[in-house]
């Protein structure tokens, strides 16, 4: 790289803000190795003893004492010792522009970002980097925010230092493939929850640039990559296991199964299970749920890593949070490697760990000194789990509707505008944050809960040892929320008002039956549809979401959908059938839900407006409900959620529908 290259990474060094979050100082046995560690933030490698091979991001180097490397977020790191000893100094930190407003600067920022490129090299002049690495360590080590500040300060000099030196040795720096490192990330994580813009986060640049990259490159958006490695996974586990539909959908990044029957049709052109029978060819399917395929879906880049055996797979989308298999991976922790490094944990490497944390330094906090909390042993779906006695900030993911019926202490909950929740919650002024297909777990971590509640599938390890790691967390399940709420209760003191909650809708339940079978009688029939302008959705009884119409309320499913039904594995949540097929729904009465549970405005109009579409479609019209006047739209912002109020309102949808209108 040029001088004037340099020259430009000087300028954004000096427009940006800089941020120091971390120094640690690591030690490394001969036979002690780093693999496959992601670089959680922007970071300075310097080595102080010993020798080494290093891969970062697939490029060798022969590192030695007073050797320094630099690379950016997300890049991946490998160190193989060569010597008895290997100290080196990691430096952690965030830069990045302060505002939008001068163009120049952004364009700069975009092309040649000077946190994420990637150089290593020995400097001339060791001891005068060697020199301020030694006191900003120093000053990092002490408890007070003035000495915090020295070490920023420190960083500064480090880098003018450091810059001088660079430009007087010409040496060469390396542009990250972004593109390279989005599909690893891809391949190793496509079970966890992902979007373009969480992705281009970790990469260190805009949503837009990474899509204009990976368009370029490889001719297709990150997000069609990612689904194209999820269903690959998805036709291998259907022809080689006999893993239940619900099990291969939360395996690859899909806990609502219904929706990946719909994209898994979209790209293969078959329903799953058909996709099932026909790769099956009448043998018996081995039971393996965890087979892999022996080709990588895509050919692996061409970087050279001769010192490990690296692994590299990627994540997800959906109304909910996505899941990942048991075994928890070093590309999952980096969700959470910025709390670890808070935390003082030492990534996977044993490490003499002298950093502390940002809020105890603030506070002068000594957390060695404190009394510990009374706590108590809770049995739930996860397990058994020791949580304080009384506690008094509970951060929420899934469980929302049971914490409001039972006025919980919540400081964290997951809603968005739209949300038949959010509304509630921002009376309460519950902060209430939602991520796409993910859980936020930088929001949960800032809301410092003693506790965390979450609905999590039971084989979803990962995202609970994640959770874990913030604070003490329990796991109940929603579809069930009766139970839930009664053993939630008790857990937190509720008990009466638990019980107080489900009298209370077991009575309006009660009416409501009532009501209905006064209304419509025996002989009536009901479906519930959801459909697109490509397929339609039937859903059955054991659908967690639409069982209140058919096993709750007792009303009759109609006789097209029983059979239907037949054709299925027993206890699937329901089948998607081309829109063909609506005139054959001969249900007397067709409920018919709308959009998803967690679409924005935008995605939920753009849901009613696909439907008016569909409602001009000649195959609607000759559905006998649509003719008999006898359709009701219902949003499936409650309708596909349970809890005390989501499941009241169904009632009072089904009221509404069948004995008002």
């Amino acid at each position: 790289m040029n001088r004037t290259n340099w020259n430009d990474h000087l300028l954004l060094w000096h427009e940006a803000t800089v941020k120091l979050l971390d120094i640690r100082h690591v030690a490394l046995g001969k036979n002690e190795e780093l693999r496959s560690y992601l670089l959680p933030s922007s970071g300075f490698i310097w080595v102080t003893r010993g020798r080494a091979q290093v891969t970062l991001d697939g490029t060798n180097y022969a590192a030695q004492r007073f050797h320094l490397l630099h690379g950016g977020k997300g890049m991946c790191l490998n160190i193989f010792p060569s010597a008895d000893v290997l100290e080196y100094v990691m430096i952690f930190y965030k830069g990045s522009l302060a505002g939008q407003g001068n163009r120049k600067l952004q364009h700069l920022m975009e092309h040649s970002n000077p946190f994420q490129i990637q150089y290593g090299f020995a400097p001339q002049n060791p001891l005068a980097l060697h020199t301020i690495v030694r006191r900003m360590e120093e000053s990092w080590g002490k408890l007070s925010v003035l000495d915090k500040l020295g070490s920023k300060g420190l960083l500064y000099q480090f880098v003018h230092e450091l810059m001088g030196q660079l430009t007087a040795q010409e040496i060469a720096a390396i542009r990250p493939d972004l593109v390279w490192q989005a599909i690893r990330h891809i391949e190793n994580n496509y079970s966890e929850p992902i979007s373009v813009e969480a992705l281009a986060g970790l990469l260190g640049c805009s949503a837009s640039y990474l899509s204009r990259l990976f368009k370029k490159q490889l001719g297709t958006t990150p997000n069609d990559y990612l689904i194209k490695v999820r269903m690959d996974h998805a036709r291998h586990l259907l022809s080689d296991t006999q893993a239940t539909l619900q099990e291969i959908a939360a395996s690859i990044g899909y806990p609502d199964v219904y929706y990946f029957s719909r994209v898994f049709k979209k790209h293969t052109g078959l329903p799953p299970l058909r996709f099932r029978s026909r790769a099956a060819g009448g043998k018996l399917v081995q039971n393996n749920p965890f087979h892999r395929s022996g080709q990588a879906i895509v050919p692996h880049p061409t970087h050279s890593y001769n010192y490990s055996d690296n692994n590299y797979q990627l994540v997800g989308e959906g109304d909910l949070t996505m899941y990942k298999e048991l075994k928890l991976s070093v590309a999952a922790v980096m969700l959470l490697c910025m709390a670890l490094l808070f935390s003082g944990c030492a990534g996977s490497a044993a490490v003499n760990d002298r950093s502390i944390t940002a809020e105890a330094s603030a506070t002068g906090e000594n957390s060695a000194v404190q009394q510990a909390p009374q706590t108590k042993v809770v049995q739930h779906v996860m397990g058994e789990t020791a949580i304080p006695v009384n506690p008094q900030r509970i951060a929420v993911s899934g469980l929302e509707d049971i914490l409001l019926a039972l006025d919980a202490p919540i400081v964290q909950a997951q809603a968005m505008k739209g949300q038949y929740l959010y509304e509630t919650l921002q009376e309460k002024n519950i902060p209430a944050i939602y991520t796409p297909d993910s859980l936020n777990y930088e929001a949960i971590l800032d809301s410092k809960p003693d506790l965390i509640m979450a609905h999590l599938l039971p084989t979803d390890k990962e995202s609970y040892e994640k959770l874990s790691k913030i604070a003490p967390t329990i796991v109940y399940d929603r579809g069930d929320w009766k139970t839930s709420m009664a053993a939630i209760g008790k857990v937190i003191d509720r008990e009466e008002q638990a019980q107080s909650v489900i009298d209370a809708y077991n009575e309006k339940l009660e009416q409501t039956k009532e009501a209905v079978a006064k209304a419509v009688g025996a002989n009536n029939s009901v479906a519930f549809i959801r459909p697109s302008r490509s397929d339609v959705q039937v859903f059955f009884p054991a659908f967690a979401y639409t069982s209140l119409v058919y096993k709750d309320v007792g009303l009759a499913m109609d006789a097209s959908v029983v059979e239907l039904e037949q054709r299925e594995e027993k206890g699937i949540w329901g089948v998607g059938e081309s829109l063909e097929k609506l005139p054959e729904i001969m249900a007397d009465h067709l409920f018919v839900t709308v959009g998803g549970s967690f679409d924005s405005e935008e995605e939920a109009q753009t849901a009613l407006t696909e439907l008016d579409e569909i409602e001009k479609m000649k195959v609607w019209q000759e559905i006998p409900a649509v003719k008999n006047g006898k359709v009701y739209k219902v949003s499936a912002r409650h309708w596909m959620l349970n809890g005390p109020t989501a499941d009241s309102m169904k009632l009072d949808d089904v009221l509404q529908a069948l004995v008002k209108s």
